[in-house]
């Protein structure tokens, strides 16, 4: 579970049920210290979606009983990953903290939980969403009208011949900084009976979802296939497509299908509620490249860590007298290159107290900006040949075990990213 969820210890039904009182008529004793709800009953799962939503985000929401009862611990998940990857997208940009960011949920259902749950967190953020079953359509814009957010959620109405992507198409001249799905996941009434089946001790939770919400034609793997196909041709009018996958199988199916079209600037994520487990894809047509702690699936198995694109954090064990003395000597390694500019990491730490404590809360470091290459030897064969002086260090007996750790930012080309990366680093040893 992200970091930042706040169900991340759980939730404590019995307070939960003081501040949202219609739960406590859904709450069973399991001890005498805990209790809980049956999540096969659906009125209780609807119920907790809603004291969750009304307690934590102050949202007052309609949900039908025919329809999917969002859970907010994964949804929220969701979010808070997006969240992220516009803040790491905009890292070496100038830019408004308050500007607006522009995003799109494809298919929003009848609860609209995501674009309600991210406009809730950011005040900045202005949706457009489409829904293609009219009675979701319509109770979706009844939980955004019921929570004044009409100004910054915009719902349009698809059908069986739009486009996946259909807001991009409805103004091409507006542009998006993502775009979130949650796809139907599966592709047949069988496809559903089977994965029921294939549990153990059987599903965990009643599943509530109408025909049009579960079930496309091929299954999730295929609908974002087709969202794909169009975003070749839409390209950089959004910065980031992502969708949820609720299959494993999924993850590497997509990942195939974002290579043979060339897109190789694809990150995956995984969303972990309780037992359930959800995965997360994202590509992008421009230069921005993601850390590693948003666009890789850490410790992931070996299943799917070979569908996990190339590092864009790497990190370096070194040793130094202390962390001033390496920040100084990466400093000097990074005066002596031609060609490339660098200063402070506005998003990092100041340098002046970087010897405060032994952990630093955030790290010390540059930004760096290089059009080409010009430390390989090849490089240094074509210019006069420069000489790195490492500042002296203090006469102490020890040294201390760092690390520098390398974050591609931006560019086209990994070879440069790789080869910097290795020339810093034989220098600072």
């Amino acid at each position: 579970m992200h970091i930042r969820n706040v169900y991340r210890d759980g939730i404590d039904f019995t307070q939960l049920s003081t501040a949202y009182l219609p739960l406590r008529k859904y709450l069973i004793e399991t001890s005498k210290s805990h209790k809980t709800i049956d999540f096969k009953d659906q009125a209780a799962q609807r119920c907790l979606t809603e004291a969750l939503l009304h307690r934590d985000f102050n949202l007052k929401i309609r949900l039908l009983p025919d329809r999917l009862c969002p859970p907010v611990p994964n949804r929220l998940n969701y979010v808070l990953w997006l969240q992220d990857i516009i803040s790491a997208s905009r890292y070496v940009e100038e830019h408004d903290s308050k500007s607006i960011v522009h995003g799109i949920d494809v298919g929003t259902g009848a609860s609209a939980i995501f674009p309600l749950l991210a406009c809730t967190l950011e005040k900045s953020w202005k949706f457009m969403v489409s829904e293609i079953d009219p009675y979701s359509f319509e109770n979706a814009n009844h939980n955004i009208s019921a929570n004044k957010l009409e100004d910054r959620i915009q719902i349009v109405r698809s059908n069986a011949t739009s486009p996946i992507l259909l807001p991009l198409y409805i103004d091409e001249d507006r542009r998006f900084d993502f775009s979130m799905c949650n796809p139907p996941f599966y592709s047949s009434l069988q496809d559903v009976a089977q994965s029921a089946e294939a549990k153990e001790n059987g599903p965990n939770a009643v599943c509530t979802g109408a025909e049009v919400e579960m079930i496309t034609s091929g299954g999730e793997s295929a609908f974002v296939r087709k969202m794909v196909i169009e975003s070749l041709s839409i390209r950089e009018r959004c910065r980031w497509y992502t969708s949820m996958l609720g299959k494993l199988s999924s993850v590497a199916e997509v990942v195939d299908i974002l290579k043979s079209n060339s897109i190789d600037n694809y990150i995956l994520t995984e969303f972990v509620q309780g037992q359930t487990r959800r995965w997360a894809v994202g590509w992008s047509y421009t230069d921005i490249r993601l850390p590693d702690s948003i666009s890789r699936i850490l410790n992931s198995n070996p299943t799917i860590a070979k569908y996990l694109r190339a590092h864009n954090t790497i990190q370096q064990p070194v040793l130094s007298v202390s962390r001033k003395s390496l920040y100084e000597t990466v400093s000097s390694v990074l005066s002596s290159l031609s060609h490339i500019h660098f200063h402070d990491d506005p998003h990092g730490r100041d340098p002046s107290d970087m010897e405060i404590d032994t952990e630093p809360r955030a790290g010390v470091g540059f930004l760096v900006f290089a059009q080409e290459d010009t430390w390989s030897r090849s490089a240094r064969r074509r210019q006069k040949r420069l000489l790195v002086t490492k500042p002296n260090s203090p006469a102490v007996p020890t040294t201390q075990s760092f690390t520098v750790e390398f974050t591609w930012r931006q560019g086209r080309d990994r070879r440069l990213f790789d080869s910097f990366c290795s020339h810093v680093s034989g220098k600072v040893q």
